[in-house]
């Protein structure tokens, strides 16, 4: 079976297994993300991933914006400041042995909004802004992604977890933390069964001021896994990158 990745929703195909058919959805802020709408599940069946396992009541966190242990790393993560940084993502999928990896570039322009160039295994820009969605091929042709409910909901978690936005956040999510030394981890939980259903758990985690890991989980064989690296701050863009990469 042929897999056509388009940005936000894509493409309805049916799993070769005769499954329910799967929703494709590339989103995010420094990511891309495919959902699967198999039969619906808790939003805590992902916790059997190792990733989140460690959810419990304890970990809650009821005012993370305001509590003494997380505001100071909040406010440091949110991009106050321009951003830079390479991924490497891993869809797994119950119906292929390896992962699909794809790789590609982050940045951020804080009130301009975020760009997502993938290399590699096809080069094309995803912008996201205050305009909605944008795509721009190799040779710079552009179309513009149309409103869709669910993907605007998606992208919006999305953004929001990624720009650290815990006042938004903690509409949509039950947030839950926990650190050892200098590394950290977040765990989003949707409180709308809907958006469960759709996105699963989003988890955060890194190791000081560096976001290092993103991953949405909804079982051990369904989930994308992101490393981020080689962040830079305050990057000073040309007038010629921003014309490429933002709108």
């Amino acid at each position: 079976m042929k897999i056509t990745f388009f940005p936000v929703i894509a493409a309805l195909r049916r799993d070769p297994r005769g499954a329910s058919p799967i929703i494709w959805l590339k989103v995010i802020p420094a990511v891309a993300v495919c959902i699967f709408v198999f039969n619906p599940c808790c939003p805590l069946f992902a916790q059997e991933n190792a990733s989140v396992a460690w959810i419990s009541a304890e970990t809650r966190l009821t005012d993370p914006a305001n509590d003494p242990g997380w505001r100071d790393l909040m406010v440091r993560l949110a991009p106050h400041r321009t951003r830079q940084s390479s991924f490497e993502e891993k869809r797994y999928f119950p119906f292929k042995k390896a992962p699909v990896r794809l790789t590609g570039e982050i940045r951020i322009i804080p009130g301009r909004g975020l760009s997502l160039r993938y290399v590699s295994p096809e080069e094309q820009i995803m912008i996201v802004d205050a305009q909605g969605l944008l795509i721009r091929d190799r040779d710079g042709r552009e179309r513009q992604v149309p409103s869709d409910r669910r993907a605007q909901a998606a992208t919006a978690a999305l953004v929001n977890v990624l720009r650290f936005d815990l006042v938004k956040l903690q509409l949509e999510f039950e947030v839950h933390g926990r650190r050892e030394g200098a590394a950290w981890s977040m765990a989003f939980v949707p409180r709308d069964p809907n958006l469960a259903t759709l996105l699963g758990v989003l988890a955060v985690s890194g190791e000081g001021d560096a976001l290092t890991r993103i991953e949405m989980i909804k079982s051990q064989t369904q989930r994308i896994a992101i490393e981020v690296s080689e962040t830079r701050e305050a990057v000073l863009f040309t007038g010629d990158t921003i014309r490429r990469f933002f709108r």
